[in-house]
């Protein structure tokens, strides 16, 4: 979730996928660095490439090219290549971590502090950043958090972001993860000092693990959160999807409870009834179509408390035990109830 509670920014897609290929723990957790897909949604055909505060050194097939601060290159997709400059080559790789910025023209442009990869995928351009993990969960904690958040809630998300990061496994061909709500929303890293990086400075490494049904093995949890629960968080059976892990708990959210977010909806068509029906109706309808699980049905209206899935964390919720004294460890064990918090490398 970013900016002031957007709709758009819950994790929608996940519960899709996990209907047909659930996320699971890794077998060997991710130690390296992550890489993210990114700026996919505009399904681009054309990138531009700017240095913005340091030379980069650019790989162009096995040709290396110098862009000096302030300078750009533009990549277009062609054929089943990718032309830069004077060039046609098959990929465009910055190896070394630097700052760069990358535009989709006319549409939007965001600034990276990594590596990057661009290749021609079926006529459109895949770029793909690597992020050091601290700097990447800082950047899904200010995309993903409430506004006015205070530091333990922002903590708590910070760790909830990291678990997902080292303990999920996706579908996404040549990266880890996407950088759109199907994984995680991430943005721009945040300004040094601030409170969303101070979050994750002071979490380093802590993540959220359960045991496993089958060996009793500690595993990372994949941590789902949503906006908000509507007063009861669910669980993966509540929604109609399977569970082949930690099965997540429905548990009380006073701030919910007291505060729901209402809905109402003239429907296009039968009610949707499950989590999987729901983002198909929203796929057709628009994201915002059904908002939530409803409470209340008819043949063409639909009402309901709480925006998202309600699994795991309620962003909402976090904020008020936050504000009202909660350290980030009373708000994880409130709502992930049955783990625990580790350290990892």
């Amino acid at each position: 979730m970013a900016d002031a509670l957007n709709p758009h920014f819950t994790r929608r897609a996940f519960l899709a996928s996990l209907a047909t290929a659930p996320f699971a723990a890794y077998v060997t957790p991710l130690t390296r660095d992550p890489t993210f897909t990114v700026l996919s949604l505009f399904h681009p055909q054309r990138l531009v490439v700017y240095a913005t505060s340091e030379p980069l050194a650019i790989l162009l097939g096995g040709e290396s090219v110098g862009l000096r601060s302030g300078e750009s290159l533009t990549i277009d997709a062609i054929g089943g290549r990718i032309a830069v400059t004077n060039s046609v080559v098959r990929r465009l790789t910055i190896r070394s971590v630097s700052a760069f910025a990358v535009e989709v023209p006319n549409k939007l442009r965001r600034n990276y502090l990594g590596t990057l990869a661009i290749e021609n995928i079926v006529g459109k351009l895949r770029c793909v950043v690597g992020i050091e993990r601290e700097l990447a969960v800082a950047s899904i904690v200010a995309a993903e958090s409430p506004p006015r958040a205070t530091l333990n809630a922002l903590a708590a998300q910070a760790i909830a972001a990291r678990s997902f990061l080292l303990g999920a496994r996706t579908n996404h061909i040549g990266a880890d993860f996407c950088d759109t709500t199907h994984c995680q929303f991430l943005r721009e890293p945040p300004v040094p000092g601030s409170g969303f990086a101070t979050a994750a400075r002071r979490t380093k490494g802590l993540v959220l693990q359960y045991r496993g049904p089958v060996d009793d093995a500690p595993t990372t949890l994949a941590a789902m959160y949503s906006r908000s629960c509507g007063g009861r968080t669910r669980t993966l059976a509540e929604l109609g999807l399977p569970s082949r892990g930690y099965p997540y708990y429905a548990v009380e959210c006073a701030f919910c409870r007291a505060h729901p977010e209402l809905w109402q909806r003239d429907l296009a068509a039968p009610t949707p009834n499950s989590e999987h029906a729901r983002l198909d109706y929203n796929r057709i309808h628009g994201w915002s179509a059904f908002p939530g699980h409803a409470d209340s049905t008819t043949a063409l209206r639909a009402e309901g408390r709480g925006v998202g899935h309600g699994l795991g964390l309620c962003q909402l919720g976090a904020a008020d035990m936050a504000a009202r004294g909660a350290d980030f460890a009373d708000i994880l064990s409130h709502y992930y109830p049955n783990t625990a918090l580790v350290r990892v490398a």
